[in-house]
């Protein structure tokens, strides 16, 4: 169902896992400041224990405190008003989770099918904005596992339980600076990056 608050009254909680890369996490973290509103909290977290145990902080942290909860990557950059466009969204549709679209992958029209402001999916992105519901009556287990991959387990699980609606907001479009492909044109293309990618478990294209 859509939400149940007026949207100027939505408590939002942001995670942003800040481990490697920080000329990135420095252009993520301008973007997110100068567009925050007075009621988002943003929560960085140095992930060095992994994407898991980042993500499982995060919900310990904010649980019962908000209304609505988004993870975003270090090495992306939200245009403005990125996050009042997707609460139109889900204040306009029966939405639980939602995934901006990426670029360069373009993810919304790859994954996601025929919509104007949703392209519902079966499957959305490692960066996602969900209502604080979906991790109510939930245990994550704290077991080890490194590596972006230990973030994949967390949102399977929501979805076994939750069964939500999910969706693409194609309309919403983050630059991924960093990603896998290299395609972005302020893609950083260093050794030190080539290591993070290798140490993380993430294959790249360049």
């Amino acid at each position: 169902m859509p939400l149940k608050k007026p949207r100027q009254n939505l408590r939002v909680a942001i995670l942003v896992p800040t481990y490697g890369r920080p000329e990135y996490t420095i252009r993520c973290k301008e973007a997110l400041e100068a567009d925050k509103r007075d009621n988002y909290d943003i929560y960085y977290h140095p992930g060095e224990k992994g994407l898991r145990d980042a993500i499982i902080d995060f919900f310990e942290d904010v649980k019962g405190k908000y209304d609505i909860l988004s993870k975003i990557d270090n090495d992306c950059i939200v245009p403005k008003d990125w996050m009042e466009n997707i609460l139109d969204v889900f204040e306009k549709t029966d939405a639980d989770i939602l995934s901006p679209n990426v670029y360069p992958s373009n993810a919304a029209f790859t994954y996601g099918a025929e919509g104007e402001f949703l392209r519902p999916a079966a499957v959305i992105g490692g960066l996602w904005v969900m209502k604080a519901e979906m991790i109510d009556d939930i245990d994550f287990e704290r077991h080890y596992i490194g590596k972006i991959k230990g973030a994949i387990p967390i949102l399977r699980q929501i979805v076994n339980i939750k069964d939500p609606v999910m969706g693409w907001v194609p309309n919403v479009i983050i630059d991924d600076i960093g990603h896998w492909s290299g395609k972005h044109p302020e893609c950083i293309k260093s050794d030190e990056h080539r290591s993070y990618y290798r140490e993380v478990g993430r294959e790249i294209a360049w």
